[in-house]
């Protein structure tokens, strides 16, 4: 934890889906002060629309346990310029879900956080 998961329309080659996830993970471990041991990222190409049109877009799903209440306000900014900046996708282009998780939930290295 946390996981960031993409889902894109975007035809990116597959270095370049490495480095928006690694700048992502970079970006999230930083923002949210958790060790980037720990989170993991993935890509999903998907056929998309977003406002009636197939022009490039992104869905960012961040799960993460105990996320803070006001880091939805602190990250959109900050990822949304990242994923442009690897991607060249523009921030009305790019929705991002955020989940916080309870421990109990959430089962690594054959157990639960809670």
């Amino acid at each position: 934890m946390p996981l960031v998961q993409v889902t894109c329309n975007l035809a990116l080659t597959d270095v370049e889906k490495s480095n928006c996830l690694q700048t992502l993970s970079k970006a999230v471990s930083e923002l949210i002060g958790k060790s980037e041991d720990f989170v993991m990222t993935s890509w999903i190409s998907a056929k998309m629309t977003m406002a009636g049109t197939e022009h490039p877009t992104m869905l960012v799903d961040l799960r993460a346990i105990r996320l803070a209440e006001d880091a939805p306000q602190r990250l959109t900014a900050e990822l949304c310029e990242r994923i442009r900046l690897t991607t060249d996708i523009q921030a009305d282009r790019i929705y991002i879900t955020y989940r916080n998780e309870p421990p109990s939930n959430w089962g690594w290295n054959g157990k639960t956080f809670g």
